[in-house]
């Protein structure tokens, strides 16, 4: 009590970890939104707004602790409607190839491998498996575009770069 929280702290903790649902103040919804962070966020400190719409506030009693898992679970719900792709999305894609198909899987190096790890680790947990075909979905198709027999690191690099700055 009477410490003055460390911003700049908060900051690169978002930045490096980012969170799925993230409850705080406006400060913290601006560092999730600079870092590019999707988390959900649920006001939960000041500065933010005054007004709340539930008894509950500030997070005290049965109706607080009610208030909270309301917020933490619609939350997650907006996280999945996030994470899934739109009906519209898909049929933008090129359809997935049969196995019967598809040429010999493209090896990867043990280093592609391990930055392609170390990303998908770096993501809230509940859009890991998401976000890893995403990103091994991109380097396969990037790498067979440029002709690679072998997935490499500067590969991955390179795709995840296309992938962040597409998303930015």
């Amino acid at each position: 009590a009477g410490v003055k929280p460390d911003n700049a702290h908060i900051r690169e903790a978002i930045k490096t970890n980012p969170p799925l649902v993230l409850f705080g103040s406006y400060n913290e919804r601006m560092y999730a939104a600079e870092s590019g962070c999707r988390a959900i966020f649920i006001p939960a400190s000041f500065p933010g707004a005054i007004v709340r719409r539930s008894t509950g506030t500030p997070f005290m009693g049965y109706a607080g602790a009610t208030y909270v898992v309301q917020e933490y679970v619609n939350a997650l719900f907006d996280a999945l409607f996030h994470i899934l792709p739109l009906g519209t999305d898909l049929d933008r894609v090129e359809a997935t190839p049969s196995r019967l198909t598809t040429t010999a899987v493209r090896p990867w190096d043990p280093d592609a491998q391990q930055i392609l790890d170390d990303h998908v680790e770096s993501e809230p947990f509940l859009v890991r498996i998401s976000a890893a075909k995403r990103l091994r979905d991109r380097v396969d198709q990037d790498a067979s575009q440029a002709g690679e027999e072998r997935v490499t690191a500067q590969r991955v690099l390179q795709s995840l770069a296309a992938m962040m700055e597409a998303h930015a």
